[in-house]
């Protein structure tokens, strides 16, 4: 029961969007963190209390599942944007400019098992393959 309520209420919430988020390091862990600290509230252990992460998913009979949620969203939402819309792409594809360094792409590109942009796009493309990618 508990689960269903976090998935539904708190996790459809706090990741809006997040397969749009260039993730780093630092916040992959904050994200895990908060999924942790979800878990934690529902089965109300006190933050005072010392109960290792491991436990707490052991309580929970579950695994550290949010990050894969964001990768599978990620996954259908790439395929879906280069699929049909060409000004996006567009956009997602521009030139690297003077700043930050381009995350993002290079995230997706990873999450699909690509080792290359030019074959990400053959795989969006092609409808078998992207049908493959989604799964996955």
């Amino acid at each position: 029961m508990q689960e269903t309520l976090i998935k539904s209420f708190v996790w459809s919430i706090s990741l809006y969007g997040a397969e749009t988020w260039a993730i780093l390091k630092a916040e992959r862990k904050n994200i895990e963190a908060f999924e942790t600290w979800c878990w934690r509230r529902a089965l109300k252990i006190s933050w005072t209390v010392k109960v290792k992460n491991e436990e707490v998913y052991l309580r929970i009979n579950k695994q550290k599942t949010i990050w894969k949620i964001i990768r599978e969203r990620r996954k259908k939402w790439i395929g879906h944007i280069m699929k049909n819309n060409e000004w996006i792409t567009t956009i997602i594809e521009g030139k690297a400019g003077i700043g930050r360094p381009r995350t993002f792409m290079k995230q997706i590109i990873e999450d699909i098992g690509k080792t290359n942009y030019k074959e990400l796009k053959v795989a969006v493309m092609d409808r078998n393959k992207r049908k493959a990618i989604e799964v996955i």
